[in-house]
């Protein structure tokens, strides 16, 4: 798989652990892993914009909301994959935050996360994208 740097945000370890050896697992090496909002902030200023940021926006207190915000506004990530379970009216909200500002929102992963819809998600960025042909 071609190289992809990713920002993983979970706050409960076993998770973070679980979905970051299987993007490595799929051949993604370069996983940024932050169980809180400021460690995330910390590593997107440490290591620049990331391809790809994951995490679920309805996390308690805040912190994916805020974080997919951040990514945004201030143009850190080129695309959103969403865990978890969404509510429609939030999903409705970030569908035109995101492209409004030009992020490319993958899809929805539910949890526990499979790894055949993470990688057809990673797939998905990777795949050029389709024009219709001209008549």
């Amino acid at each position: 798989m071609r190289s992809l740097k990713i920002l993983l945000l979970e706050p409960d370890p076993f998770q973070l652990m679980a979905l970051h050896q299987m993007l490595n697992a799929i051949g993604i090496y370069d996983v940024l892993t932050a169980p809180t909002l400021d460690s995330a902030k910390r590593s997107l200023e440490r290591r620049g914009a990331v391809d790809i940021a994951i995490c679920n926006p309805q996390l308690k207190g805040g912190d994916g909301l805020a974080l997919i915000t951040h990514l945004v506004v201030r143009q850190r990530a080129r695309a959103l994959i969403l865990l978890g379970t969404v509510a429609p009216s939030l999903l409705a909200d970030l569908e035109s935050l995101v492209e409004d500002d030009g992020v490319r929102l993958l899809g929805k992963l539910p949890t526990p996360v499979s790894a055949v819809l993470m990688r057809k998600l990673l797939d998905t960025y990777l795949s050029p994208p389709r024009h219709p042909l001209s008549a």
